[in-house]
């Protein structure tokens, strides 16, 4: 399968993962929910301006949406600053961490949300970073692209 296969279905099940993070969210207080919408779209906001903008890959990104929207920032390739990866690393907290105590409290949503999100994540990192060159990746595991 195609690495563009593996970046878009893992968008997905984090679509999906969030989607039920936010219904979570929605039956503990209508205005979490509306809380965690604004960040779902801040979030992947952020990511694009802060991260994929400045991706060596942007240009054939396998998770293709990311990558069209940062073809749109003009940001040349460049290593990461510690702002950047802090902005990073709070949207993914944002997105990631902030719903975790109302899906406790629905352990079936608990249950399906990270059954998505770890397939995404191991999607992601044994196919779409072995196949990715951003030479400036925080995450980039220099001996698994040497040995192909």
């Amino acid at each position: 399968m195609s690495r563009e296969f593996y970046g878009v279905s893992s968008l997905a099940l984090i679509g999906v993962a969030t989607v039920l993070a936010a219904i979570a969210m929605f039956h503990a207080s209508w205005g979490l929910g509306a809380l965690y919408v604004v960040i779902c779209v801040a979030a992947p906001y952020a990511l694009v301006r802060a991260f994929c903008a400045k991706c060596t890959c942007k240009a054939h990104c396998g998770h293709v949406f990311p990558g069209r929207a940062a073809q749109r920032v003009a940001r040349p390739p460049a290593p990461y600053t510690p702002t950047e990866l802090a902005i990073l690393g709070a949207a993914m907290v944002a997105l990631i961490g902030l719903p975790q105590v109302w899906l406790w409290q629905l352990p079936g949503l608990f249950a399906a949300y990270w059954v998505l999100t770890a397939v995404a994540l191991v999607e992601i990192r044994l196919v779409m970073c072995r196949r990715c060159d951003n030479v400036f990746c925080p995450l980039r595991n220099q001996a698994a692209h040497r040995a192909g």
